[in-house]
């Protein structure tokens, strides 16, 4: 639960325009305490985001505060999709551009992208089906190893500037890495991205980091979490061996979150309360909401009414 202060700097709104809404709109309806303190839950604080993002696009509150969040997630999309509806072609344009080994168009196509495209917008419409696009193009053999490498290559060294261009350097932080054995780190990278999008402190370590090198760096920096990407179903013994040492490594308190095809196999068969599998971006970024949520929530014991 959130007081008014913490709900609205959550949600990006004032506590003056959170108290309107609710007044004159019904946008959400608080939890009361004992002493009559409005207090507002997660679920509230989410729908509260999506209410700021519509309103900053243009949409009355009036006409949104009746909505149900799944109404209100559909205007987010229609948003999305009328204010980028070329992007859906430069997946393939990048990939023609790689396929005549034209190195600096595709470069110069994606570096276009990363400057003027939202983090969401550019990995769900331009990075993910590109990487889907590279596998059914080396599957078919219109795409060369060296040419799959080259994509994987760029894309890496871009996204990592983007990462890296407004480091966040206050702590608690949420440590991205891969375990031994995990090579793949693009939707590792991709995830972090999404983190650092939706407000979090990030710290990207890289692949194939034992796990007690992950407590200790854990340790030394005070994180707020820590992220791991599994996809090969070949190495998931080997990950639940490390998630063990993880578990008994990692200071208390600390969650871990998977990713990847692995993710729910691995936090299933662990049964561990604090290893959660994290399935989508949205997902993700509830999670990092709550978690900074709750730390602030400790650092910060004062209600308001």
């Amino acid at each position: 639960m959130f007081p008014v202060k913490a709900a609205a700097e959550l949600s990006g709104l004032t506590p003056e325009t959170l108290r309107a809404w609710e007044r004159r709109h019904g946008a959400v309806v608080p939890h009361r305490d004992e002493q009559g303190r409005r207090l507002y839950d997660a679920a509230m604080v989410d729908r509260l985001t999506r209410l700021h993002r519509l309103t900053n696009r243009g949409h009355p509150i009036r006409d949104l505060a009746a909505l149900d969040d799944a109404a209100l997630d559909g205007l987010l999309e229609e948003s999305r999709q009328a204010g980028y509806g070329g992007v859906d072609l430069l997946p393939e344009r990048m990939l023609d551009a790689i396929a005549d080994y034209q190195v600096d168009v595709f470069d110069r196509e994606l570096s276009v992208a990363i400057a003027t495209l939202p983090t969401a917008v550019l990995l769900a419409r331009v990075v993910m089906p590109l990487l889907r696009e590279v596998g059914v193009r080396w599957a078919d053999g219109r795409l060369a190893i060296a040419q799959e490498r080259l994509v994987s290559s760029l894309l890496r060294t871009r996204l990592l500037s983007v990462l890296n261009q407004h480091p966040r350097e206050q702590r608690p932080r949420v440590l991205f890495a891969t375990l031994p054995g995990e090579p793949h780190e693009l939707g590792l990278l991709g995830a972090a991205l999404y983190a650092h999008d939706a407000g979090a402190p990030v710290l990207y370590l890289g692949a194939q980091l034992p796990a007690e090198e992950l407590a200790r760096v854990s340790g030394r920096l005070g994180a707020a979490a820590v992220a791991l990407s599994s996809i090969d179903p070949g190495h998931a013994p080997d990950a639940l061996a490390q998630l063990r040492a993880l578990d008994a490594a990692l200071s208390p308190g600390v969650p871990v979150w998977l990713g990847g095809g692995n993710a729910r196999y691995l936090a299933e068969a662990l049964g561990i309360e604090r290893v959660q599998a994290i399935t989508d971006p949205a997902a993700l970024a509830r999670m990092v909401q709550r978690r900074f949520a709750s730390i602030r929530g400790r650092a910060v014991p004062r209600f308001e009414s």
